[in-house]
């Protein structure tokens, strides 16, 4: 028998010889001497969890039944690296689309690790997804209260989308613009704002957001697309044709479709300029 075999065979006959005595505290001291005997991951298992662990972030986005196999790997290892936890609550939440699992997933991370502020601000997206918008908020003030929070853009800016979601407008504006106060480079704040001000009613304002927008994200076709059709809707014809060019000229072999649908607004657009004699060329 081996001496990890031994080990375990030593808690078991201490805790049934616990179990047998007939008083409570002989019976809690069984339990405290199997919790103490419990398997602790050698260094070997540790450095092979956080292998694994690598893997699974560096394939997530491309594979993700790949990355789920080494999130298992991890943590069949190391059942405490609460890393490996989140990241699989990650993938159930946005690659599967499994919210039950995610949710017991994310909860499992924070009690591992209760600051962990990563997990808190994907598990309110989780929770704002689903119209939970007061968890949400009381998740993403937590992470912004930790000063040690890398990213606390991400945290704000998920907070003002939440109080768009739940009808507060005003609260919405502030955060997100703070957001962009914070990292001025953070494309999707620009088209959250954007959202609010369309929503007002606000179409200036929420141009001049897109355009800040396809600014920041030039590699971002979508974001053209968007900017076009937002000038198309202030009769800023001229501008709303560069824009579709350029979502035409950035348009990934993937994105087929957004290119297309660039092209049909551009040719729209070719069409309602010469019956006003205001001509755009589709070749320039």
């Amino acid at each position: 028998m081996s001496m990890q075999h031994t080990k375990f065979a030593e808690c078991e006959v201490a805790f049934r010889a616990a179990t047998r005595v007939g008083s409570l505290m002989c019976f809690g001291a069984g339990l405290l001497l199997l919790w103490a005997c419990a398997h602790v991951p050698t260094q070997r298992e540790t450095e092979g969890a956080l292998a694994h662990y690598d893997l699974g972030i560096y394939v997530q986005q491309t594979n993700p039944q790949a990355a789920l196999y080494e999130f298992n790997q991890a943590l069949a290892l190391n059942p405490r690296l609460t890393e490996a936890v989140h990241a699989k609550a990650v993938l159930f939440h946005l690659a599967f689309r499994r919210p039950g699992e995610a949710e017991a997933l994310y909860r499992e991370a924070l009690r591992q690790k209760p600051g962990y502020s990563e997990a808190k601000v994907n598990f309110g997206n989780l929770l704002a997804e689903q119209g939970r918008h007061a968890e949400a908020v009381a998740l993403y003030e937590e992470a912004l209260n930790d000063l040690m929070y890398p990213t606390p853009y991400l945290a704000r800016a998920n907070l003002g989308w939440a109080y768009f979601q739940a009808g507060n407008a005003g609260l919405a504006q502030a955060n997100l613009r703070q957001a962009i106060a914070q990292n001025p480079s953070f494309c999707l704040a620009y088209f959250m704002l954007s959202s609010v001000y369309k929503t007002q009613g606000n179409l200036l304002a929420a141009c001049e957001q897109l355009e800040m927008f396809a600014m920041h994200c030039p590699e971002h076709a979508d974001a053209h697309r968007q900017h076009g059709t937002c000038l198309q809707e202030l009769q800023k014809l001229k501008e709303a044709a560069q824009a579709f060019k350029d979502c035409i000229s950035k348009a990934t072999a993937t994105e087929e479709m957004l290119r297309r649908s660039c092209q049909r607004s551009l040719e729209a657009l070719l069409k309602m300029s010469t019956e006003t004699e205001a001509f755009i060329s589709i070749g320039e």
